[in-house]
This record gives structure tokens, C-alpha cells and sequence, in this order.
């Protein structure tokens, strides 16, 4: 199994406005309501970009920035890894309602957005950051392989790595073909093992075979858990709000998983 320490946590969803509130709720200290809580606008970017930039972009800058705050480290120093499922449907939807007509004249600025390293983009521009950057894609498995990318490189180069998970809706008909729930964001600061200040310890190992997933305690949340990729790791954040050892599995493709495992500091 490879090892990490968990520094810094990020959150933002239907009724998971933020880490503090939003650990209350997944700890069931605090009721849940599913209301939608737009992300706030990322103040760190110029008038200029923050008027381009989409709502899945605002939801992974408010995590991000919300994990290296908690765990209070320079974003600017940080590699980091965004694991963004689909992409910006909206933008999708635009491009293809455009390919569809006659003229096929795809706006510049959709173009520039329908990249799935968009959001990653705007993450170096918001912080000055010029450390390697990584985003993966992975459709409903990229939590497990954007986790998995960023503990083998912790593992590889000893640096602490920024994770974001970040998932929107598509607009119809594309959600019906492929369900998002709600706009949802995570973000993870995670450091080698035994780093000082560590909230918990991380353990993940690859495991050939199906596994039956470990789905949120709190039976509002699997609707969105079953549908939104970021939202497979709303077990893990529910046993670090409560402060509980857990071992959960994490679909991994249809014939393996991960062992996951989480050890409060």
C-alpha cells in the first residue's frame, strides 16, 4: 500500500457549504439540507478571467483554495492534481449544438473551456503556481485514479501534492445520458507520511477484483454519491469529520478496486 498524510481539506456542494459546515453534516452533528450553494467567486483571479471562467472552474479554485488554507501551506509551491470526470458540459453542449448547424463556427472561448485541464489553468494563474500540474479523467473512477496519481507521486518525489476533485452537471439532453447530480467540489491537501500537522493518514492499495463500495452514511447523499465522481470520496471525509479509523473500498473499472484506509492523527 502506498501512504500518505492528509494536511488540508476542501468542500463544496448541495448543502456542503464548505470543510466546517459541511464536515458537521457528514459526521451527522448537523442536519443536512440539500440546498444548492453556489461556490464563491474566485477573488484571486482579475476582473478579466473571472468573468470567462465557468461554474466548474469557481467550484475547483473555492475547494482548492479552501485545502491549502486548512492545511496552510503556499499554493503557490504545490504540484497538484485535478480529477475532473467529464469535463464542462455546458460548454460541451454549446460546441455541439454548433458543430450541428451549417455554419460550424465554434466560439474561441468555448474552445479554450471544453479542455479538461482548464480548470488547472486557471489554478496556476490564480496562484503563481509553476509546480507540475496533472488532471485526469476518468469518468465515474477518477477519484480512485486521480487519489491514486497523487500518493505515487508524493511517493516518488516527497513533495506534498494539492488534489481537486470537481464535478457540474451537462445541461439536457447529455444528463440524461450521463447523470450529474450537482455541482460538486473536493479538495485535498496530501504530504508524505508523518508529516507534521496531519489531520489523518491515508493508506490506498490496488486490489485486482469487484468489491462492494462503501456508500455515504447518510442516506441523502447516495443519489449523489452513485452519480457524481468526486462524490465516491464523501465516505472518507464522513470518517475523518467523525475522527474514525475506516477501511472502505473504491470501485476501480469493473474488475478491481481500491483498499482504502484512513487513520485519524
Amino acid at each position: 500500500m502506498i501512504e500518505s498524510a492528509l494536511l488540508g481539506v476542501g468542500l463544496h456542494g448541495p448543502g456542503l457549504a464548505g470543510w466546517a459546515d459541511g464536515g458537521d453534516v457528514l459526521a451527522g452533528r448537523a442536519p443536512y439540507n440539500a440546498a444548492d450553494t453556489p461556490a464563491p467567486r474566485p477573488e484571486n483571479l482579475s476582473p478579466r478571467e473571472r468573468r470567462r471562467v465557468s461554474q466548474a472552474v469557481r467550484l475547483a479554485l473555492a475547494v482548492g483554495q479552501e485545502a491549502v488554507g486548512d492545511a496552510r501551506v503556499d499554493p503557490a509551491d504545490l504540484p497538484s492534481v485535478f480529477g475532473w470526470a467529464h469535463g464542462d458540459g455546458n460548454t460541451v453542449q454549446r460546441i455541439l449544438m454548433e458543430l450541428a448547424t451549417e455554419e460550424r463556427h465554434v466560439s474561441p472561448k468555448d474552445f479554450h473551456h471544453s479542455v479538461h485541464n482548464v480548470a488547472v489553468g486557471y489554478w496556476a494563474i490564480a496562484t503563481g503556481c509553476h509546480r507540475a500540474c496533472t488532471s485526469v479523467t476518468a469518468a465515474r473512477d477518477t477519484f480512485a485514479g486521480a487519489l491514486v496519481k497523487a500518493m505515487a507521486q508524493i511517493r516518488a518525489d516527497g513533495d506534498p501534492v494539492l488534489l481537486v476533485l470537481c464535478d457540474t452537471p451537462f445541461p439536457e439532453p447529455l444528463n440524461t445520458v450521463c447523470p450529474v447530480v450537482a455541482p460538486l467540489g473536493i479538495g485535498l491537501v496530501l504530504a508524505p507520511a508523518g508529516t507534521p500537522g496531519a489531520k489523518a493518514t491515508l493508506r490506498a492499495g490496488f486490489a485486482a477484483g469487484a468489491a462492494t463500495p462503501t456508500p455515504p452514511d447518510l442516506p441523502e447523499l447516495h443519489d449523489l454519491w452513485q452519480h457524481n465522481a468526486a462524490a465516491r470520496a464523501l465516505p472518507l471525509l464522513a470518517a475523518l469529520a467523525r475522527g474514525d479509523a475506516a477501511r472502505q473500498a473504491v470501485p476501480y473499472g469493473d474488475r478491481a478496486h481500491l483498499d482504502l484506509e484512513i487513520t485519524p492523527c
